[in-house]
């Protein structure tokens, strides 16, 4: 699928103006794919849906570079949000299930094969999306057996801080649903256990003892909830502020 040059244009006006620019020289040229690819998640992040549809739907076939960016991301990370947002409107405007999953399974494979550190969402993240899809398809034995080989994995993102996004959003999913099935005293135990694997800055620990000093199973889950929105660290990024390392 091409766009026509109008097209195009005024798809990089919009999202270069507005309350979120992205600078125009940057995403200008409609024959590199990753301007293509920035210019469709910008669309569709200031709810641009059928525009986003329109231009992600030229990157598909893409075939992303394995190579290790000298800085940024890389070309695999770029196909992986684009894959992503496209699940999550092929889901929005058609509710098909089926074709949503194929953009899913397409963003965990390449997250499998990708050696090298994310800089934006956490690999797991995307095995969640995958995951909430399959549960919202009734395809439950698939859920189970997603969710057996996220809480095992054993690719972390930093082992010595025990940062693994796999096993955080297998528990944190376990938790949602416990929740929803009105198990308040379960979800909030799994969700306890899924920060064993978050990355924690100093803040985010301090926030984690007031949470399990919490009586209140409703208010310790709440509190957890409260927690997992709010990004401390980056995944696959050390610095000072994460204080001990844990064991």
């Amino acid at each position: 699928m091409e766009l026509d040059l109008k097209e195009w244009n005024a798809y990089v006006d919009f999202v270069s103006g507005g309350e979120w620019p992205i600078p125009r020289g940057f995403v200008s040229d409609y024959n590199n794919w990753l301007c293509r690819s920035v210019v469709g998640r910008a669309l569709y992040f200031r709810e641009k849906v059928e525009e986003a549809m329109t231009v992600l739907s030229t990157v598909v076939n893409v075939e992303p570079s394995m190579e290790k960016p000298k800085s940024g991301m890389g070309e695999v990370e770029h196909k992986i949000l684009c894959m992503r947002d496209l699940a999550k409107i092929v889901w929005q405007l058609t509710e098909n299930s089926d074709a949503s999953l194929k953009f899913w399974d397409e963003a965990v494979r390449l997250c499998d094969i990708w050696p090298y550190n994310f800089n934006s969402v956490a690999r797991g993240e995307i095995s969640y999306g995958r995951l909430v899809m399959l549960w919202v398809a009734r395809k439950y034995d698939l859920v189970e057996s997603q969710l057996k080989e996220m809480a095992a994995s054993d690719r972390f993102e930093m082992r010595e801080y025990n940062v693994n996004s796999y096993r955080y959003f297998a528990y944190k999913f376990k938790a949602e649903t416990e929740y929803n099935a009105k198990n308040v005293h379960k979800a909030a135990l799994i969700f306890e256990e899924a920060f064993k694997y978050y990355p924690m800055s100093v803040e985010a620990r301090r926030e984690e003892t007031k949470a399990k000093a919490m009586t209140d199973m409703e208010e310790r889950y709440n509190k957890f909830l409260q927690m997992s929105k709010t990004q401390y660290l980056q995944w696959e990024v050390v610095g000072d502020a994460r204080g001990p390392v844990r064991g």
